[in-house]
């Protein structure tokens, strides 16, 4: 009875500790509504609504905020950190400084800052607390403005050329290009994997016609598998591999984005699993896997791990089985 009284009042002494903070941030809390919630999480009106307050994603008491000087009947949000009015566009809570064309000036997805006349890379994610003589962009040089489009992230195309994070990429078909997925892309003239700031590495044995994307990071034509590895037991691999396939109806997924299911074989990092019995083959959870008879810890046997009782404990953040703890595959020892 005494414990239970003790966990009421423990309970009641959170919750009101938590009211209090919560009431006290309110109180504190310049913002108003957003100005426009679709484009950005940053812009939002003061409490009075006469004026406006960029934010980084309304978290003013970790990465503070600027009251800005805006002209309120024409203020506009063009995406997450862009905006303009009759008088100025603006990087964050900063005035942009080049000479642009502001009528049409607009912003592409929300990060590819445009007019008529230009496409623009932002110089500096910092401008809007850099130095005054600064300018806030540069031109994207021969880019076409009136046929530009900015695809995703990492890739735009206008009439001439394709861009990949704005550079150019001369080998490429604009005509017949296209993302697959987060990963991969292709052309009539080949099958492409690319990641941030890397150039595009050719595939050249995938069947450019047969390509259909699996997942985020895997695809498929009507022979193999492809996917990245960037390591394996032996460190730094940073290739892309290739597994054959008979039936595509075989091929299953897991959370773990390094584990895949083919025919009669479960992969690891782009090797099979020996000895894993696809059938009652489980992820477990952060690396550790385990089927009927064994326990595998990036894909290798974990030996003497009995897989009837190996389980995750999400309170102590463990691995354990009936006899032991487990740390990175290893006996934790007492």
């Amino acid at each position: 009875m005494v414990k239970k009284v003790i966990m009421i009042i423990a309970v009641v002494f959170v919750t009101i500790g938590a009211l209090c903070i919560y009431g006290v941030y309110r109180f504190f809390n310049p913002f108003g509504n957003e100005v426009n919630k679709e484009l950005s999480d940053s812009y939002y009106y003061t409490r009075d609504n006469k004026g406006i307050i960029y934010s980084p994603m309304g978290n003013w008491f970790e990465l503070g905020k600027d009251e800005m000087q805006v002209d309120m009947s024409s203020f506009q949000v063009l995406g997450r950190d862009y905006a303009k009015d009759k008088n100025h566009a603006y990087f964050k809570s900063r005035a942009i400084n080049n000479d642009i064309d502001l009528a049409s000036f607009r912003v592409q997805l929300g990060y590819t800052p445009m007019d008529k006349n230009h496409v623009y890379i932002l110089n500096d994610n910092y401008y809007h607390i850099g130095q005054e003589d600064k300018k806030a962009l540069k031109i994207l040089e021969g880019a076409d403005a009136n046929t530009f489009t900015q695809i995703s992230f990492d890739f735009a195309k206008d009439k001439n050329f394709v861009y990949q994070n704005y550079i150019k990429r001369d080998s490429l078909d604009v005509a017949s290009f296209q993302e697959i997925n987060s990963r991969f892309c292709k052309d009539n003239n080949g099958v492409y994997y690319y990641s941030y700031g890397d150039p595009l590495r050719k595939i050249e044995e995938a069947n450019i016609n047969e390509i259909v994307s699996l997942t985020n990071y895997y695809i498929r034509d009507n022979r193999n598998v492809y996917f990245y590895v960037g390591y394996k037991d032996t460190g730094r691999f940073d290739q892309v591999v290739s597994i054959p396939f008979k039936d595509p109806e075989s091929i299953a997924f897991f959370e773990d984005v390094e584990l895949i299911k083919i025919d009669a074989n479960v992969y690891y990092r782009g090797e099979v699993i020996d000895n894993a019995d696809v059938a009652t083959f489980e992820e477990v959870k952060h690396g550790y896997t385990k089927d009927k008879n064994y326990v595998f810890f990036l894909g290798k046997i974990m030996e003497g791990a009995d897989a009837k009782t190996f389980k995750y404990n999400s309170r102590t953040y463990t691995f354990s089985d009936k006899n032991h703890t487990y740390e990175m595959g290893k006996i934790l020892k007492k």
